[in-house]
């Protein structure tokens, strides 16, 4: 314990553990919720907190890099190292790259029912300050009271091939960000009355108080993420803190946590009231079967968006007293908090999780030890595509259940092709 403290070691096994997860989903489990009656999303992490619940805090990802960049862990918000950071400076590197976290990734989406919309000459629709991009959007007449769902297109499309939408008093049926100011979304076409409308959005997170203890609202597993990209930015500060080396190597280590988290899966199965529910992703219901989420009825599907966001397809109806929906997922990785704690893990991945907490351990020792350390990571990196490997083979057709979250990559993309023409 001289170059190493007992709590610094716990935090590099910490991360071993939740690294590990996010690259094989190793932790898997099964966790039933109600459905309540007419209610379209759910949010894991709300209905399923002991499997998918966030706990990651800023002052816990504060004393991470305080660990890395070699300053004492501050204790209840109070910074005590040295003149190189500050703790004012950690926490707004935490919150930058926590933000570009979610917005890369679409990992966690916002729900946002029933904003309320006064007709206006252009049909534009401003937007929360917190929205960085709209998924799903539905629209209800307050004079009728049915929501009706919107596809997303853009102003392009709309005056080559319905040129007329500016001036026609339908409904709306369709919606763009495309060339309106940054927070605002264009209904087309305009709405002649007052209603309201209703979002799937990516959100940037809440600000976070270095002085305060704040949820970061990420899936834990992926808060490694946020540590090697606020370090990459604390390392490629002006002066002392300048270190060119390890700041490259933090961005690699960013931008591959990126990748596998907007790839990641969480849902595997599903059923509904013990009857086999099959998954897709909200942007398939909505380009496919625009009208899902209308009528209410015996749910038949589980959809998915981002790492948090569930919905039933239909919403729960027809007359049943209850529905229960079980999945089974991937569940955040069970970090043991005390001595008699077990761990679900074999011998080789025992030592597997050894030598990525070596790995990260030697990080502070600078750029040449981490280039000596690189031969720990990379043995940790092809363990875990060996295990995933072995998964695959074991059952074959899981393949496609780990590519359920991936299909939300492809939204954007699929809903720019839907064109409005009758």
């Amino acid at each position: 314990m001289v170059r190493w403290v007992a709590p610094e070691l716990a935090v590099y096994l910490r991360e071993a553990l939740r690294t590990w997860n996010s690259w094989t989903a190793h932790f898997r489990d099964t966790g039933t919720f109600p459905l309540t009656m007419a209610q379209i999303y759910f949010d894991l992490p709300t209905v399923l907190p002991a499997l998918r619940g966030y706990t990651v805090t800023n002052w816990e990802l504060v004393t991470d890099l305080q660990f890395a960049l070699l300053e004492p862990p501050a204790a209840g918000g109070t910074w005590t190292g040295t003149d190189q950071f500050d703790l004012a400076k950690l926490n707004a590197a935490i919150q930058r790259r926590r933000d570009q976290f979610l917005r890369e990734t679409g990992a966690i989406l916002t729900v946002t029912l029933n904003a309320p919309f006064v007709a206006n000459a252009t049909g534009r629709f401003e937007l929360p300050e917190a929205v960085l991009n709209v998924r799903h959007a539905d629209w209800t007449p307050d004079a009728t009271l049915l929501a009706l769902p919107l596809l997303r297109t853009d102003e392009w499309a709309a005056n080559n091939f319905r040129p007329a939408w500016v001036s026609q008093t339908t409904p709306p049926r369709w919606f763009s960000v495309s060339v309106t100011p940054p927070l605002f979304l264009q209904l087309m076409p305009p709405p002649a009355t007052n209603g309201s409308l209703s979002t799937v959005t990516i959100n940037a997170g809440a600000a976070l108080d270095p002085a305060v203890s704040s949820l970061i609202r990420i899936p834990d597993d992926w808060a490694w993420v946020i540590k090697w990209g606020a370090l990459a930015d604390l390392l490629h500060s002006d002066g002392l803190a300048l270190d060119a080396a390890r700041a490259q190597y933090c961005e690699a280590r960013w931008r591959q946590g990126i990748a596998q988290a907007s790839a990641g899966s969480v849902v595997l199965t599903g059923r509904i009231s013990n009857a086999v529910a099959l998954l897709a992703s909200l942007s398939d219901a909505d380009t496919f079967s625009p009208l899902w989420s209308l009528v209410t009825g015996i749910p038949k599907r589980l959809l998915l968006g981002g790492h948090n966001v569930i919905a039933s397809w239909p919403p729960p109806g027809g007359g049943s007293p209850a529905y229960t929906a079980t999945v089974d997922l991937v569940r955040n990785a069970p970090v043991p908090s005390i001595a008699g704690d077990i761990l679900q893990i074999s011998q080789d991945v025992y030592d597997t999780l050894l030598d990525y907490a070596q790995h990260l351990a030697l990080f502070k020792e600078g750029p040449g030890q981490l280039d000596l350390a690189m031969a720990l990571l990379s043995r940790v990196t092809v363990a875990a595509g060996i295990d995933l490997q072995l998964q695959q083979a074991s059952q074959p057709s899981r393949r496609p259940l780990l590519a359920q979250t991936a299909q939300e990559e492809h939204a954007e993309a699929r809903h720019e092709e839907a064109v409005p023409v009758e």
